[in-house]
């Protein structure tokens, strides 16, 4: 990380403007390179948090990544950093002359850089081995220059220093009965590589600081306060050396008539001057834009840039999305340039889910990206255990314009329905499905998404426990179908922010060739608004209207368990129209748990014309135990209603 503060330096950055840097960052963040739910298009929302594993696959072969951060996150955040430099080409002319050392992973050898792109240079210079991915840079392959220099006195003498100060961030090795692990004895190993270049860099600097970060790792975000209180107790441990040199320093200025440098002014925004797209292969230029939303003449800051970088980011297209600004001898505008590099390999990904009330189900899901058309995407479901699902799913961007794109999906599933008799559960069916859908419709600012078309299905009942008088044989339906999607949740488990609405039509005419028409309209939102830093409240609407004659049983709407209808279990509120309402909050009271007391009212009812008020509500309640971990949310809750006492649901991960 020495780069970054050099470069820092370097421009004029004050200390205090360094510090300042360090403590708005979200470091972890950066380090995750997550992309925030409402950056990702429509089409890949329906996926966001339910897997637990992925595999990039080159051609037949698993593609196992150079290192755990690609770096694309960090890489902005140093454009941003040094917005007024991206013209320079020599470092030497910064304010303060600066280079930073990189290693060739290749030739294994040194390499100074004090010429190029400014982040480009620090990015290679920070490439921990394992950690941050290594960087091609003018032809050859970087990595962290500590790997062979990790105190560069010598260089920074050669650049004309005429006092050097070393600090060394880095800890001592660990006795042999803290090496537990793969990641411990690879770092110890990486440690010991560095430790003979440093010890005889050290010992050519004027004098050296040591701070005492033994119990800190580069993971350590949440110590940033106490980070910077190590540093400055090793450095006021040496404060009359300091101030001595600072003397020293001082009567050297005035030999040699020197000029005090400025301290560093950030750029708050610019016009942009043109904006051009640079490492484009398959995806079309015109989708890009539209994703993109900035223009000549627009003027940007950081925020408005930021978001623009993150939507193609969150593209799921591309290894990388940087950019560079061209200010050709102004400040007030520039020529915008986007850099991109486009994902090469398809995915192989595997969630898992388990709920106490329906057991258990893994998904095994192949992605596959540019297939038969740019800009596509394909993808392969097979889920395995609770309600078996083998499924194809297509989605390509029409180029008659860049919002409007087709969605169709293909398969077998099936369904298990509980049926309840005066709360009593009297039988379960079985509904096997084959079906086809597809749907066309535009897509606006990666939050709505609207499609009409057909849909096919073959399906029949079969009853696996109870008597019901259920229609033997296959039935196929032809329906015209019709969604409205609004969705800017800013994450998919335990939401904290944003809202999602879903709107539903499904109608089978006459003039198709169905046995009977029938049609129905189905609706739900869901919001969460932040009331306090831990604490949100959650509200939730369901409608639903049917119409016509013998409404398939799976056509039925249901309702019942914790995330349907509190203190009910799945599938015990049914009929051919539902309306329900929910009101709850959340809260986070220690890391990642959370507590969520809830509450449900509303009604099924059969008959068309029924009022939803005829008969007495229903309703329920629950108190939800939650852990937000890496394989998604686990959730203890308990739950009761008008009808059941006390009810007891479990589950683990994102039901998919």
């Amino acid at each position: 990380m020495g780069a970054i503060v050099g470069a820092l330096y370097a421009m004029g950055y004050s200390p205090e403007q360094m510090e300042s840097e360090v403590r708005n960052t979200d470091w972890r963040q950066l380090f995750e390179e997550r992309v925030d739910r409402r950056h990702l298009p429509m089409e890949e929302k329906k996926y966001d948090g339910i897997f637990t594993v992925s595999f990039p696959v080159e051609g037949t072969r698993v593609a196992l990544p150079t290192g755990l951060v690609s770096g694309n996150h960090i890489f902005n955040l140093l454009a941003r950093l040094t917005w007024p430099y991206h013209d320079v080409d020599d470092f030497l002319e910064l304010p303060r002359p600066f280079l930073c050392i990189a290693t060739d992973l290749e030739l294994g050898e040194q390499v100074i850089l004090d010429r190029g792109f400014l982040p480009d240079a620090i990015r290679a210079s920070m490439s921990i081995p394992s950690v941050f991915e290594p960087v091609w840079l003018d032809g050859r392959y970087l990595l962290d220059g500590g790997v062979l220099n990790n105190m560069p006195v010598l260089e920074a003498f050669d650049l004309g220093a005429d006092f050097v100060i070393s600090v060394n961030s880095s800890s001592d090795l660990r006795p042999a009965d803290e090496l537990l692990s793969l990641p411990d004895i690879l770092t110890q190993t990486i440690a010991i590589g560095m430790r003979t270049s440093m010890l005889i860099q050290r010992d050519r600097a004027d004098f050296s600081i040591q701070p005492d970060l033994s119990q800190y790792s580069m993971l350590s975000f949440a110590d940033v306060d106490e980070i910077i209180r190590a540093g400055e107790t090793a450095a006021r441990a040496r404060i009359d050396e300091i101030r001595a040199l600072a003397d020293s320093l001082n009567d050297l200025r005035s030999t040699r008539n020197g000029s005090h440098i400025p301290a560093f002014q950030q750029l708050e925004s610019f016009r942009v001057r043109s904006v051009t797209i640079d490492g484009l292969k398959t995806v079309p230029e015109d989708h890009i834009r539209s994703k993109l939303q900035i223009y000549s003449g627009n003027t940007v800051d950081d925020e408005i840039l930021t978001n623009a970088l993150m939507r193609l980011y969150g593209m799921q297209r591309f290894d990388r999305v940087t950019y560079r600004l061209d200010w050709n001898g102004t400040y007030d505008e520039a020529d915008l340039v986007i850099l991109l590099q486009e994902q090469t390999a398809n995915i192989i990904q595997t969630g898992i889910f388990h709920n106490n009330m329906t057991g258990p189900s893994i998904l095994f899901n192949a992605t596959l990206r540019n297939l038969i058309f740019p800009a596509s995407t394909a993808r392969l479901n097979l889920r395995l255990g609770y309600e078996t699902l083998v499924e194809t799913e297509y989605f390509n961007y029409i180029g008659i314009e860049p919002r409007l794109a087709f969605y169709g999906s293909a398969g077998y599933r099936e369904r298990e329905l509980d049926i309840y008799q005066n709360s009593l559960r009297e039988a379960e069916v079985k509904t096997d499905m084959l079906y086809a859908e597809g749907l066309t419709g535009p897509l606006y600012a990666s939050v709505i998404r609207m499609g009409i078309g057909y849909r096919f299905e073959h399906f029949r009942l079969s009853e696996s426990i109870g008597f019901l008088d259920l229609r033997s044989g296959w039935t196929s339906l032809h329906l015209l179908a019709g969604e409205l999607e609004f969705d800017n949740l800013d994450r998919s488990d335990l939401p904290t922010s944003g809202g999602h609405f879903l709107l539903r039509a499904d109608y089978a005419p006459d003039f198709l060739p169905n046995e009977t028409s029938f049609g129905r309209i189905y609706g739900s939102w869901t919001g969460h608004h932040p009331v306090a830093p831990r604490l949100t409240l959650v509200h939730t609407l369901r409608g639903g209207y049917s119409f016509g004659n013998n409404l398939p049983l799976h056509y039925r709407y249901y309702a019942g368990g914790y995330h349907s209808f509190a203190g009910y279990r799945k599938d015990a509120l049914a009929g051919n129209n539902i309306i329900t309402a929910g009101l709850g909050v959340r809260y986070r009271f220690y890391g990642q748990f959370h507590l969520a007391p809830s509450f449900d009212i509303g009604n099924t009812y059969d008959r068309i014309g029924q009022s939803v008020f005829d008969e007495p509500l229903t309703w329920g309640w629950a108190t939800a135990l939650s852990w937000n971990t890496v394989l998604g949310p686990i959730e203890a809750i308990l739950m009761g209603s008008r009808d059941n006492a006390v009810l007891f649901e479990f589950q683990i991960g994102m039901n998919f």
